[in-house]
């Protein structure tokens, strides 16, 4: 009989059985991201047991599984390869869309841990998929195994209940959306002069694009829809809505514009909402069957990735341009060109097919407008992925290390072009106005953390600078929230670790608090770390404990290394003091390299690629 003994427990019964656990020998870790709760098990059960995270480990065991993560799902592209598969997620490698690639990791992060130890393990999962392959590696390594029950018809009956309220919410929006869309005319299509270029640039509406009263400023394309009517172009806009909800003061914005937008919901008939629905109900009802990852079987996790999905309302929202793409063509619309803010996401696929599609002879050019993570896996391509990936004709790259960073992860080198940087234009301001970073009260060590999209990362971001900064004087910590994070929740996950006199750095625009900044702390996500390094701002990039780790410095040898510890952060405060005192120009220089690497600054010659 196996004398050692691994026990699984589900994430939301974890306070309740490890009360019961009277053995403290036992190792155990969390393989889960969410980091509030990760806090409150570690608190309640300080005295007796150790719970680990992944801290040191996650990393690098997704850094040896990339190449293998993308073959497998690529192999999966090509045998479901269809109009409706690549409307998914799973078909785009994203990391932060679906739980997927992180169940994989912490299995393997986790089997890699069975195998060198000699005791009993607790492991806390989330996942029902991720507690039986756990399980079946468990046995094969010579545990006994404990699992904690899921309850597969629960699972079955949460599922059907989420994915009717998917359903619901879909067709609740796109009413709304529609009543809404009653209140701005519907713009003329009328037949393009035969001289003129007709460009329809599909791209993302949010807050700060209707805060500018100036005028239209599109959030990835800057200036260039003006730039392209001044060259006799005749420019619309193809709206997509990022963190704000359908109202009538964002329509009354659309409206009260000379720029022309095409309203989606002005084209769209019933039938196109339907369609759109069906299609994402015709990847997740698929089921696969083994599928391996280092001889390891991970076809639940996949399984259970496609059901947990379900319809994704924001997606088949998106991917109804494609639907509006036919309809502007049975209307006799015309163009020449198709202009779209480049990721390679999910969003992205079915409106290239539609392009193609129902405009064959029309030019596609995908805009790369931002950072490139190396560790999201849908800027990564298989051996010959290209021939099946929905790509655009063109990608235009902000910079030379962006067009090389694609060519490095197999995208087509022919259709990658250098570009000008349009979204980031404060980092050309800066230098040209010879704006050296003026540090307003230097003394006060102000330590701006700018936080991303995810409260887990923000959580564990505070508490380690927190525990960084503990027994060190002169240091202000300032917080920049994220849209899409709320500053209540924020609060009070400040006052439940107890972290006093933290300020809000919300007020006024990130460039003023880079004057005012010693260092930026952040767990990646975010091209305000860029944008830092080129205002001469000394960045500490902290790697997450448990989930992934998005870098946009990642191609730069940049002058301090990603941190993952307490004590590792410390340290680098410390070096950054010692190179402020030593006044060598250091992160002068830095600066130079990053802005010429990163943002190649638009000119008249550069924006020609655009025509």
């Amino acid at each position: 009989m196996p004398s050692k003994q691994v026990t699984i427990i589900p994430f939301n019964k974890s306070m309740s059985v490890l009360s019961k656990v009277d053995n403290n020998h036992s190792l155990c870790y969390y393989l889960n991201d969410d980091y509030s709760y990760y806090t409150n098990l570690k608190e309640k059960f300080e005295h007796v047991i150790d719970i680990r995270n992944l801290s040191g480990i996650f990393d690098q065991t997704f850094q040896e599984l990339k190449e293998s993560i993308v073959e497998l799902i690529f192999g999966l592209n090509k045998k479901y390869n269809s109009y409706e598969w690549w409307g998914g997620q799973i078909a785009s490698k994203s990391t932060s869309a679906i739980s997927l690639v992180l169940n994989i990791t912490y299995l393997i992060c986790a089997k890699r841990i069975l195998s060198k130890v000699d005791k009993d393990v607790i492991f806390i999962v989330n996942s029902p998929a991720l507690s039986s392959c756990l399980s079946k590696i468990a046995k094969e390594q010579g545990y006994r195994v404990d699992a904690g029950k899921f309850h597969k018809w629960a699972d079955s009956l949460k599922n059907f209940v989420h994915h009717f309220m998917q359903i619901g919410s879909f067709f609740v929006k796109i009413t709304r959306n529609y009543i809404l869309s009653l209140k701005v005319p519907k713009p003329v299509l009328k037949k393009k002069a035969p001289a003129q270029k007709r460009v329809v640039i599909r791209s993302w509406i949010t807050e700060g694009t209707l805060k500018d009263s100036k005028g239209f400023q599109d959030r990835n394309f800057g200036h260039l829809p003006g730039w392209l009517r001044s060259k006799g172009c005749d420019v619309w806009i193809l709206p997509m809505f990022f963190n704000i909800s359908m109202t009538k003061e964002i329509y009354a914005y659309l409206k009260n514009h000379d720029q022309p937008f095409l309203i989606p919901e002005h084209y769209l008939k019933f039938s196109d909402y339907v369609r759109s629905i069906y299609n994402g109900y015709k990847v997740f009802h698929r089921h696969v069957k083994e599928i391996k990852i280092r001889e390891t079987d991970v076809s639940p996790l996949f399984n259970e990735a496609l059901r947990k999905q379900g319809f994704d309302v924001s997606l088949c929202i998106l991917n109804l341009s494609g639907f509006v793409l036919r309809r502007l063509r049975q209307q006799g619309f015309e163009v020449d060109k198709f202009y779209y803010a480049y990721e390679n996401n999910a969003s992205e696929k079915q409106f290239v097919l539609s392009c193609r599609k129902h405009y064959p002879d029309t030019n596609i050019t995908g805009f790369q407008h931002t950072a490139i993570y190396p560790n999201q896996l849908t800027v990564h391509m298989a051996p010959d992925e290209k021939d099946y990936h929905p790509l655009p004709d063109r990608i235009v790259c902000s910079s030379q290390i962006y067009r090389n960073l694609h060519e490095r992860a197999r995208f087509p080198k022919d259709i990658l072009e250098d570009g000008p940087n349009l979204r980031i234009s404060s980092v050309h301001t800066c230098k040209n106005n010879n704006q050296k970073t003026c540090r307003v009260g230097q003394n006060k060590k102000i330590l701006l953390l700018p936080l991303t999209f995810s409260y887990n990362l923000a959580f564990e971001l505070v508490d380690k600078v927190k525990e960084a900064v503990k027994g060190l004087e002169g240091y202000t910590v300032c917080i920049r929230s994220h849209p899409v994070l709320s500053k209540k929740i924020l609060k009070n996950y400040l006052h439940k670790i107890n972290m006093q006199d933290t300020i809000f750095a919300d007020e006024g625009g990130i460039q003023e608090w880079f004057a005012k900044s010693h260092a930026v702390i952040s767990t990646g996500g975010t091209i305000t770390i860029l944008e830092a390094v080129c205002f001469e701002i000394p960045v500490i990039r902290v790697i997450p404990d448990n989930t992934f780790f998005y870098d946009p410095l990642a191609a730069s040898d940049y002058l301090l290394e990603p941190v993952n510890t307490v004590s590792q952060i410390k340290q680098q405060l410390g070096t950054i003091d010692c190179m402020y005192e030593k006044g060598n120009g250091v992160f002068t220089k830095i600066s130079q390299q990053v802005l010429h690497d990163y943002f190649r600054e638009p000119n008249e010659e550069n924006l020609k690629v655009f025509l």
